[in-house]
Protein backbone atom coordinates (compact mmCIF):
# COMPACT_ATOMS: atom_id res chain seq x y z
CA UNK A 1 0.00 0.00 0.00
CA UNK A 2 1.08 3.57 -0.64
CA UNK A 3 1.69 6.21 1.36
CA UNK A 4 -1.30 9.02 1.68
CA UNK A 5 0.80 12.42 3.01
CA UNK A 6 0.70 15.63 1.23
CA UNK A 7 1.00 18.65 3.83
CA UNK A 8 -1.08 21.27 3.66
CA UNK A 9 -2.74 19.67 0.43
CA UNK A 10 -5.51 21.98 -1.31
CA UNK A 11 -8.31 20.99 -4.17
CA UNK A 12 -9.38 22.85 -6.63
CA UNK A 13 -12.54 22.25 -7.79
CA UNK A 14 -12.48 22.97 -11.68
CA UNK A 15 -16.28 24.32 -12.05
CA UNK A 16 -18.62 26.80 -12.30
CA UNK A 17 -19.73 28.76 -9.30
CA UNK A 18 -23.40 29.00 -9.35
CA UNK A 19 -26.48 28.75 -7.13
CA UNK A 20 -26.55 25.32 -5.69
CA UNK A 21 -28.63 23.74 -2.97
CA UNK A 22 -26.36 21.72 -0.34
CA UNK A 23 -27.34 18.51 -2.16
CA UNK A 24 -26.17 19.80 -5.62
CA UNK A 25 -22.58 20.39 -4.75
CA UNK A 26 -20.27 20.07 -7.95
CA UNK A 27 -18.79 16.39 -7.84
CA UNK A 28 -15.23 15.79 -7.24
CA UNK A 29 -13.34 15.25 -10.06
CA UNK A 30 -10.98 12.46 -9.63
CA UNK A 31 -7.93 14.43 -9.13
CA UNK A 32 -9.81 16.30 -6.41
CA UNK A 33 -10.46 12.73 -4.96
CA UNK A 34 -6.50 12.07 -5.15
CA UNK A 35 -5.70 15.07 -3.67
CA UNK A 36 -8.00 15.03 -0.83
CA UNK A 37 -7.31 11.50 0.33
CA UNK A 38 -3.74 12.65 0.21
CA UNK A 39 -4.27 14.86 2.72
CA UNK A 40 -6.79 13.43 4.84
CA UNK A 41 -5.56 10.25 4.67
CA UNK A 42 -2.35 9.40 6.92
CA UNK A 43 -1.00 5.95 6.40
CA UNK A 44 -3.22 4.30 3.85
CA UNK A 45 -6.83 3.31 4.42
CA UNK A 46 -7.20 0.63 7.41
CA UNK A 47 -9.45 -1.55 5.47
CA UNK A 48 -10.56 -2.50 1.99
CA UNK A 49 -13.71 -1.13 1.58
CA UNK A 50 -15.39 1.82 -0.26
CA UNK A 51 -14.07 5.07 0.84
CA UNK A 52 -16.47 7.90 0.47
CA UNK A 53 -13.83 11.33 -0.37
CA UNK A 54 -15.78 14.01 1.05
CA UNK A 55 -14.02 18.00 1.10
CA UNK A 56 -12.79 17.49 4.54
CA UNK A 57 -12.46 13.94 5.21
CA UNK A 58 -12.76 10.64 4.00
CA UNK A 59 -15.32 7.75 5.74
CA UNK A 60 -16.21 3.99 5.06
CA UNK A 61 -19.82 3.77 5.93
CA UNK A 62 -21.27 0.73 7.69
CA UNK A 63 -24.71 0.62 5.69
CA UNK A 64 -25.49 -2.78 7.34
CA UNK A 65 -25.64 -0.77 10.94
CA UNK A 66 -26.19 2.89 8.85
CA UNK A 67 -23.32 4.78 11.10
CA UNK A 68 -19.69 5.45 9.96
CA UNK A 69 -17.37 2.56 10.85
CA UNK A 70 -14.09 5.36 10.65
CA UNK A 71 -12.99 8.45 8.94
CA UNK A 72 -9.93 10.16 9.15
CA UNK A 73 -9.02 14.04 8.77
CA UNK A 74 -6.40 16.19 8.70
CA UNK A 75 -6.70 19.46 11.25
CA UNK A 76 -4.95 22.70 10.31
CA UNK A 77 -5.53 25.63 12.20
CA UNK A 78 -7.15 27.22 9.48
CA UNK A 79 -9.98 24.68 9.61
CA UNK A 80 -11.49 26.35 12.39
CA UNK A 81 -12.39 29.56 10.51
CA UNK A 82 -16.15 27.62 10.35
CA UNK A 83 -19.14 29.65 9.92
CA UNK A 84 -21.51 30.24 12.58
CA UNK A 85 -23.89 27.89 13.23
CA UNK A 86 -26.64 28.88 12.13
CA UNK A 87 -29.74 26.92 10.68
CA UNK A 88 -28.37 26.87 7.23
CA UNK A 89 -24.81 25.24 8.29
CA UNK A 90 -25.52 23.37 10.83
CA UNK A 91 -28.33 21.22 9.34
CA UNK A 92 -27.87 17.85 9.13
CA UNK A 93 -28.36 16.22 5.50
CA UNK A 94 -28.78 12.79 3.84
CA UNK A 95 -26.23 11.63 2.35
CA UNK A 96 -26.27 11.70 -1.54
CA UNK A 97 -23.94 9.27 -2.13
CA UNK A 98 -25.79 6.22 -0.30
CA UNK A 99 -28.80 4.07 -0.97
CA UNK A 100 -31.62 4.91 1.46
CA UNK A 101 -29.31 6.94 3.43
CA UNK A 102 -30.22 8.19 7.20
CA UNK A 103 -31.97 11.46 7.70
CA UNK A 104 -32.21 13.81 10.45
CA UNK A 105 -35.84 13.08 11.75
CA UNK A 106 -34.62 9.45 12.14
CA UNK A 107 -33.48 10.34 15.41
CA UNK A 108 -35.94 12.16 16.44
CA UNK A 109 -37.48 11.23 19.63
CA UNK A 110 -34.17 9.77 21.01
CA UNK A 111 -33.11 12.39 22.93
CA UNK A 112 -35.83 12.49 25.14
CA UNK A 113 -36.03 8.73 25.10
CA UNK A 114 -32.61 7.50 25.43
CA UNK A 115 -30.46 10.51 26.04
CA UNK A 116 -28.88 9.87 22.42
CA UNK A 117 -27.36 13.00 20.41
CA UNK A 118 -26.57 12.87 16.80
CA UNK A 119 -22.92 12.52 17.27
CA UNK A 120 -20.37 13.62 14.66
CA UNK A 121 -17.56 11.29 14.21
CA UNK A 122 -15.68 14.19 12.26
CA UNK A 123 -16.49 17.38 13.93
CA UNK A 124 -18.04 20.47 12.78
CA UNK A 125 -15.41 22.91 13.52
CA UNK A 126 -12.85 21.36 11.77
CA UNK A 127 -15.21 22.33 8.47
CA UNK A 128 -14.29 25.67 8.02
CA UNK A 129 -11.31 27.57 6.09
CA UNK A 130 -10.28 28.44 2.63
CA UNK A 131 -9.78 24.77 1.35
CA UNK A 132 -9.25 25.74 -2.48
CA UNK A 133 -7.16 28.48 -1.25
CA UNK A 134 -9.05 30.79 -3.37
CA UNK A 135 -9.00 34.19 -1.57
CA UNK A 136 -13.30 33.42 -0.66
CA UNK A 137 -14.43 31.39 1.90
CA UNK A 138 -17.96 30.03 2.29
CA UNK A 139 -20.81 32.02 2.22
CA UNK A 140 -21.78 33.44 4.94
CA UNK A 141 -23.24 36.92 4.37
CA UNK A 142 -26.26 35.66 2.50
CA UNK A 143 -28.80 32.92 3.71
CA UNK A 144 -29.59 31.75 0.62
CA UNK A 145 -27.33 33.01 -2.19
CA UNK A 146 -23.77 30.37 -2.37
CA UNK A 147 -22.60 32.20 -5.34
CA UNK A 148 -21.72 35.71 -2.94
CA UNK A 149 -19.13 33.37 -1.17
CA UNK A 150 -17.53 30.41 -2.39
CA UNK A 151 -19.53 26.79 -3.09
CA UNK A 152 -16.44 24.72 -2.74
CA UNK A 153 -16.37 25.88 0.84
CA UNK A 154 -19.54 25.85 1.35
CA UNK A 155 -19.91 22.30 0.23
CA UNK A 156 -17.34 21.14 3.04
CA UNK A 157 -19.39 22.55 5.65
CA UNK A 158 -22.44 20.83 4.41
CA UNK A 159 -20.71 17.22 3.71
CA UNK A 160 -19.08 17.70 7.51
CA UNK A 161 -23.37 17.49 8.22
CA UNK A 162 -23.79 14.45 6.05
CA UNK A 163 -25.92 11.93 8.30
CA UNK A 164 -23.17 9.05 6.79
CA UNK A 165 -21.07 10.94 9.72
CA UNK A 166 -23.04 10.30 12.51
CA UNK A 167 -23.85 8.22 14.77
CA UNK A 168 -25.72 7.34 18.02
CA UNK A 169 -23.99 8.79 21.11
CA UNK A 170 -25.14 9.19 24.44
CA UNK A 171 -25.30 13.00 24.92
CA UNK A 172 -25.24 13.33 28.91
CA UNK A 173 -22.02 11.61 30.01
CA UNK A 174 -20.46 11.51 26.35
CA UNK A 175 -21.78 13.60 23.88
CA UNK A 176 -22.20 16.97 25.72
CA UNK A 177 -20.52 19.28 27.98
CA UNK A 178 -18.87 17.02 30.47
CA UNK A 179 -18.39 14.12 28.40
CA UNK A 180 -15.34 11.95 27.58
CA UNK A 181 -16.11 12.78 23.71
CA UNK A 182 -16.87 16.07 24.07
CA UNK A 183 -13.53 16.64 26.23
CA UNK A 184 -11.46 15.42 23.74
CA UNK A 185 -13.02 17.64 20.93
CA UNK A 186 -12.75 20.69 22.57
CA UNK A 187 -9.16 19.81 23.85
CA UNK A 188 -7.84 18.99 19.77
CA UNK A 189 -9.71 22.54 18.84
CA UNK A 190 -8.62 24.92 21.77
CA UNK A 191 -5.25 23.54 22.97
CA UNK A 192 -3.73 21.83 19.87
CA UNK A 193 -5.10 22.97 16.49
CA UNK A 194 -6.41 26.00 18.18
CA UNK A 195 -2.98 26.48 19.71
CA UNK A 196 -1.29 26.78 15.38
CA UNK A 197 -0.49 23.00 15.70
CA UNK A 198 -1.69 20.23 12.65
CA UNK A 199 -2.45 16.55 13.27
CA UNK A 200 -4.01 13.61 11.52
CA UNK A 201 -7.09 11.96 13.17
CA UNK A 202 -9.06 8.69 12.70
CA UNK A 203 -12.04 7.65 14.42
CA UNK A 204 -15.05 5.27 14.54
CA UNK A 205 -16.81 3.21 15.90
CA UNK A 206 -16.81 -0.34 17.82
CA UNK A 207 -19.03 -3.18 17.97
CA UNK A 208 -18.47 -6.87 19.06
CA UNK A 209 -20.49 -10.13 18.29
CA UNK A 210 -23.38 -9.55 20.63
CA UNK A 211 -26.77 -7.86 20.33
CA UNK A 212 -26.34 -4.00 20.11
CA UNK A 213 -29.55 -1.56 20.68
CA UNK A 214 -31.61 -0.77 17.81
CA UNK A 215 -32.88 2.63 16.89
CA UNK A 216 -34.64 5.05 14.78
CA UNK A 217 -38.41 3.84 12.94
CA UNK A 218 -36.92 0.85 11.50
CA UNK A 219 -35.22 0.37 14.86
CA UNK A 220 -32.12 -0.54 12.24
CA UNK A 221 -29.59 2.53 13.02
CA UNK A 222 -27.00 0.54 15.65
CA UNK A 223 -25.66 2.07 19.16
CA UNK A 224 -21.82 1.36 18.88
CA UNK A 225 -20.41 0.01 21.89
CA UNK A 226 -17.87 1.91 22.15
CA UNK A 227 -15.87 4.46 19.90
CA UNK A 228 -12.20 5.32 19.34
CA UNK A 229 -10.05 8.24 18.25
CA UNK A 230 -6.71 8.66 17.23
CA UNK A 231 -4.78 11.64 16.93
CA UNK A 232 -1.27 11.65 14.88
CA UNK A 233 1.06 14.55 15.20
CA UNK A 234 4.79 15.75 14.92
CA UNK A 235 5.56 13.69 18.89
CA UNK A 236 3.91 10.62 17.84
CA UNK A 237 0.23 8.91 18.13
CA UNK A 238 -1.95 9.25 20.79
CA UNK A 239 -5.10 6.66 20.57
CA UNK A 240 -8.13 6.94 22.56
CA UNK A 241 -10.81 4.04 23.37
CA UNK A 242 -14.09 4.41 25.04
CA UNK A 243 -16.57 2.15 26.19
CA UNK A 244 -20.37 3.85 25.15
CA UNK A 245 -22.50 0.55 25.82
CA UNK A 246 -20.66 -2.20 26.52
CA UNK A 247 -16.80 -3.22 26.71
CA UNK A 248 -15.58 -5.30 24.08
CA UNK A 249 -12.06 -6.37 24.62
CA UNK A 250 -10.10 -5.73 27.65
CA UNK A 251 -9.02 -1.92 27.23
CA UNK A 252 -10.91 1.05 27.23
CA UNK A 253 -12.12 3.21 29.85
CA UNK A 254 -15.69 3.50 31.26
CA UNK A 255 -17.47 7.21 30.54
CA UNK A 256 -16.93 7.97 34.06
CA UNK A 257 -12.97 7.93 33.80
CA UNK A 258 -10.42 10.75 33.42
CA UNK A 259 -9.65 11.83 29.68
CA UNK A 260 -6.23 11.01 30.08
CA UNK A 261 -7.05 7.50 31.20
CA UNK A 262 -8.36 6.54 27.83
CA UNK A 263 -5.23 6.49 26.05
CA UNK A 264 -4.40 2.63 24.81
CA UNK A 265 -2.19 1.13 22.24
CA UNK A 266 -3.43 1.03 18.42
CA UNK A 267 -3.19 -2.36 18.96
CA UNK A 268 -5.88 -2.41 21.38
CA UNK A 269 -8.22 -0.83 18.85
CA UNK A 270 -6.54 -2.85 15.49
CA UNK A 271 -8.17 -6.12 17.88
CA UNK A 272 -11.48 -4.78 18.78
CA UNK A 273 -12.18 -3.18 15.01
CA UNK A 274 -10.34 -5.87 13.26
CA UNK A 275 -8.70 -2.13 11.07
CA UNK A 276 -4.72 -2.04 10.04
CA UNK A 277 -3.93 1.32 10.35
CA UNK A 278 -0.48 2.77 8.99
CA UNK A 279 -0.17 -0.19 7.40
CA UNK A 280 0.81 1.97 4.16
CA UNK A 281 3.72 3.25 5.81
CA UNK A 282 5.43 -0.43 5.96
CA UNK A 283 6.25 -2.86 8.43
CA UNK A 284 9.21 -0.76 10.73
CA UNK A 285 7.12 2.24 10.37
CA UNK A 286 3.94 1.28 11.18
CA UNK A 287 5.32 -0.75 14.40
CA UNK A 288 7.80 2.59 15.39
CA UNK A 289 4.68 4.46 14.92
CA UNK A 290 2.59 2.74 17.09
CA UNK A 291 5.06 1.45 19.38
CA UNK A 292 4.93 5.57 20.62
CA UNK A 293 4.23 6.25 23.98
CA UNK A 294 0.71 7.76 24.08
CA UNK A 295 0.52 9.82 27.34
CA UNK A 296 3.54 10.98 26.43
CA UNK A 297 2.73 12.07 22.98
CA UNK A 298 -1.25 13.53 24.38
CA UNK A 299 1.28 15.72 27.14
CA UNK A 300 3.61 16.52 24.58
CA UNK A 301 0.71 18.31 22.09
CA UNK A 302 -1.21 19.56 25.01
CA UNK A 303 2.14 21.42 26.03
CA UNK A 304 4.06 22.93 23.26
Amino acid sequence: MRLFRIAGAFVVWLGVISNAAAQDCPPLTPYARAVLTAEHLFGGPPSNSEVLVRRSYVIEYDAARRVPRWAAWHAAPDYLNTPKRESRWSSFRPDPDITAPVRQADYNGLFAAFDLARGHIVPYFISGGDRDGDGTFAAVNSPTDLAIGDIDDACTVFEVNYMSNIAPQFHGNFNGAGGLWFALETKVRTDIVGKGKTIHIIAGTVFGDGATQTVGPNADIHVPHMFYKILIGEPGVAAFLFVHTERIGAAGCALDAALESCIVAVADIEAVTGLDFFAGLGDATEALLEGTDGRAVWRTLLSQ
